[in-house]
């Protein structure tokens, strides 16, 4: 039986090319507010180039994985990376909108077609037992190289130099997986995507996926946009964002514990609820930059939401062959919000300022809570069924 340590320590090549990945991203997509907002772009401006960056993330759900399927992952690796290089330091060339949407889009696509391919190649890999350890490293990862490429911002780089640096910490993802030898896995093909389908089966899953999606990245696209109308700069706004990202850090270990004991529904409510009292505390408290850094941690309650999202689908399945459909669903639906919730944050913060991003965070919280709360809440070792109306059912 492999352990843990012997399968990480396998793929130790993957989860190296995935550290300068996930630094490199961060330091691009969250940089992206900062240097529009200085060229004197309007919100709703910013909104529409991020909002770019989720429809070529959509496009990759779909047809990424026909790619990988036909050059396998390592060189399929080494393509994304090649193409998210080259868009990044085409930055530089000009700042004229379309051209930036246009490149955005591809940035996307890569992105998304790299996470699947790393996420795809994780769960060949791991075998049951030691799947969710593996997993929970993986998240580790991601935290702590997004953070880092977050802290990066508060340097304050030349425009030059940052798409630079981007650029090669992208490159750098690539040099691992072709220097040490590694296995990679088959990639099995996907089946066609039913949502209607597979919402008549998990609709909290679909719905806390489609929230998930919009506040994440939303957060992701538009925070350094909220700080900097605020008065605040660069250095304020990779304070602002590391906070957010070392509470979700943290909220990994705790919400993983509750919601399998308490049950995910609990789980999905408590989550949107501390994130939803952080908000209210935004509008009724006028905040120093220090106090909106301590709510921001509590703001990482925001993270677990889309893994919360997967899980409730997989509580939910009766017929596991369904796994696969209903997890790609589950994406596609947490990227189709997300290219939605750039254009949606951009226009309130065109009309109402920085209280407009608030805005958006406090009604879609509130719209969760309250479509989770009608839903049955599923604890470990319950067992239900369906009846034909595919209500369900529990068993005593």
């Amino acid at each position: 039986m492999s352990s843990p340590k012997r399968t990480i320590f396998s793929m130790s090549s993957l989860f190296v090319s995935m550290s300068f990945l996930f630094i490199g991203n961060a330091l691009i997509i969250s940089s992206v507010g900062i240097i529009l907002k200085e060229s004197g772009m309007s919100a709703f401006g910013i909104g529409i180039v991020n909002a770019c960056f989720y429809l070529g993330a959509l496009f990759g759900t779909i047809s990424a994985h026909k790619i990988i399927s036909n050059i396998g992952h390592i060189r399929a690796f080494g393509v994304f990376t090649a193409m998210f290089s080259i868009c990044i330091i085409l930055h530089s060339i000009s700042y004229n909108i379309i051209f930036w949407a246009l490149l955005r889009f591809v940035l996307g696509f890569c992105y998304c077609a790299l996470l699947l391919l790393i996420e795809s190649w994780l769960n060949e890999k791991a075998k049951n037992a030691v799947r969710s350890t593996v997993l929970g490293f993986y998240e580790t990862v991601f935290y702590m190289s997004f953070g880092i490429g977050v802290l990066l911002i508060g340097f304050k780089f030349e425009n030059s130099v940052l798409f630079a640096v981007s650029a090669c910490l992208i490159m750098f993802s690539s040099l691992p997986l072709n220097l040490i030898k590694i296995k990679e896995p088959k990639h099995r093909q996907k089946g066609k995507i039913s949502i209607p389908k597979v919402f008549n089966i998990v609709p909290l899953a679909i719905v806390t996926s489609i929230i998930a999606g919009m506040l994440l990245n939303g957060f992701f696209s538009m925070s350094s946009l909220f700080i900097l109308l605020q008065g605040y700069g660069a250095k304020e706004v990779s304070y602002f964002m590391l906070c957010v990202i070392f509470g979700g850090f943290l909220s990994q270990f705790l919400i993983g514990t509750v919601s399998d004991k308490m049950g995910r529904k609990f789980t999905i409510i408590l989550c949107a609820l501390i994130s939803f009292v952080v908000m209210l505390c935004f509008v009724i408290f006028n905040l120093s930059i220090t106090f909106q850094y301590i709510l921001a941690f509590f703001l990482g309650s925001l993270t677990p939401l889309y893994a919360l999202a997967l899980a409730r689908a997989n509580d939910m399945l009766e017929d596991k062959t369904q796994l696969v459909e209903v997890g790609r669903a589950v994406l596609f639906c947490y990227y189709l919000s997300s290219l939605f919730s750039p254009l949606i944050i951009g226009f309130l913060m065109q009309a109402f300022g920085y209280n407009g991003y608030v805005w958006f965070y406090i009604f879609s919280l509130a719209f969760l809570i309250l479509f989770a709360i009608g839903k049955p809440n599923i604890k470990r070792g319950d067992k239900f069924k369906r009846n034909p109306g595919n209500m369900v059912i529990f068993d005593d």
